[in-house]
């Protein structure tokens, strides 16, 4: 589709029938001509930057478990952002044509849950530096200089995201102002957030056409889950797209959601009030000319998490944090939107210089620990050395809710005395999709003096 709107775009500039920011001299607008119809585009051109404005108002109820089944809290919550972008084009077509940079002003999300709970996530200054790519159903963003946290990915994802929007428009040229047209299969996912798809659609038609701006309508309508919750959405709004410089300008949307609480997140029933702005800007100096044509790699994409004490360690993006106290952190792993593993997170008994806790202490640990659960160790190792740890691997198992269950306890212990546990669990049938989880989050373990306030650099 991406590739379809730049070819229109070149043929009808070659044409003198279109060039954005010049006045036609004809006086029959092409919106007029039956012969070239009617042209919706905003294409990506490395060459102009456009800055957006974003802001995003939430209303409604957030559920959460509880011993009498779940209990709801109301919920406000607003979300600001700030950003100027550069698009790239690409050999790719559909979602995967996205390529985009963006430098943030402002990104951040104030939520308040209840009458007391209330949460600031923002982008720091060392991360406003964003590259965009676009991927099977959501857009895939990180930072080129440092490695961002889970709730600073989850804070970029936010609704009707200008370049999804896009998708929004028109793959072919409409023969009058009546037609109707359908928006790709991806298109409701990637506006929406839902990351495993049941069923979709979005349609769209003309509320107005001059040969200055195109007010367009739609309405989207998606089931299937979001972080391995069921969920139902419905967006409806407008946007206004400047047909003389080909960019969508204005986009005013309301999006509802009914979410059941899940492995990962809580049940939301929710109204969502979203409002962007994007206008051509002048070239911004610090915003990069170029971006790497490939998808990162795996390592490139991982996260950092900073635990509540010194220890910090690297994971993908499949782990969430579903908890996190002073004494622990919770993380929960999706496969294809279902709930594969869980690893716990807690610090260990702190030690002289140079001592650990003896294998036999720990081994007696990991009984205790198994003995409610029913369960039996099946191995022990230790591997004296790994990047200046001692790591003390006990694996065990046993059955629960009819399946026969793993599970992978490490002790991990520094010269300096410090020591962290990390218990990983998942089903037997499970095996082949695990195999090697936590190895690579435990090769990434790290001692920092403090506990860094900033993110770390790549």
């Amino acid at each position: 589709m991406r590739d379809f709107a730049v070819r229109r775009a070149m043929v009808l500039s070659a044409a003198g029938v279109l060039m954005p920011g010049v006045a036609q001299s004809d006086e029959k607008s092409p919106s007029q001509n039956s012969d070239e119809g009617i042209t919706l585009i905003d294409p990506p051109d490395s060459q102009r930057i456009t800055h957006v404005r974003y802001s995003l108002r939430i209303k409604g109820k957030l559920s959460t478990p509880s011993a009498a089944g779940t209990t709801d809290w109301d919920l406000n919550s607003s979300a600001t952002f700030d950003f100027d972008q550069r698009r790239f084009a690409s050999d790719s077509i559909g979602q995967f044509g996205f390529r985009a940079v963006r430098r943030f002003q402002q990104a951040e999300t104030t939520s308040k849950v209840g009458k007391e709970h209330e949460n600031e996530v923002s982008l720091p200054q060392q991360s406003r530096l964003i590259q965009v790519y676009g991927s099977e159903l959501q857009l895939v963003q990180l930072s080129p200089d440092v490695r961002l946290t889970r709730s600073q990915i989850d804070l970029l994802q936010f609704p009707c995201d200008p370049l999804a929007v896009t998708g929004l428009l028109p793959d072919r040229s409409l023969k009058d102002r009546k037609e109707k047209w359908n928006a790709d299969v991806w298109v409701v996912a990637m506006l929406s957030g839902i990351d495993a798809v049941v069923t979709q659609s979005a349609t769209c038609e003309l509320k107005s056409l001059s040969a200055e701006e195109a007010v367009v309508l739609f309405e989207c309508q998606g089931t299937g889950a979001i972080t391995g919750s069921s969920t139902t959405v419905s967006i409806s709004g407008e946007m206004v797209i400047d047909r003389r410089q080909s960019v969508i300008k204005r986009l005013k949307a309301v999006l509802k959601e009914k979410r059941t609480p899940g492995t990962v997140s809580p049940g939301l029933d929710v109204v969502a009030d979203i409002e962007w702005t994007q206008e051509i800007a002048k070239p911004a100096t610090d915003l990069p000319e170029t971006m790497p044509d490939a998808m990162p790699d795996e390592r490139r994409l991982l996260l950092t998490l900073a635990t509540p004490w010194r220890v910090l360690l690297l994971h993908n993006r499949s782990w969430h944090v579903f908890h996190e106290t002073s004494e622990l952190v919770m993380l929960r792993m999706l496969h294809h939107g279902a709930l594969l593993a869980q690893c716990n997170i807690a610090s260990a008994p702190l030690m002289a210089a140079g001592k650990f806790t003896s294998e036999q202490d720990y081994l007696a640990d990991v009984e205790r620990a198994l003995k409610d659960r029913a369960g039996r160790i099946i191995a022990s190792n230790v591997t004296p050395d790994q990047n200046g740890w001692r790591i003390h691997h006990v694996q065990a198992g046993g059955e629960a809710n009819k399946k026969t269950l793993i599970w992978d306890y490490y002790l991990c212990s520094t010269k300096s005395g410090e020591q962290i546990s990390l218990v990983f669990s998942h089903a037997e049938e499970d095996n082949r999709s695990f195999t090697g989880v936590p190895d690579k989050m435990l090769q990434s373990l790290t001692i920092r003096s403090v506990r860094p306030k900033i993110a770390l650099p790549r």
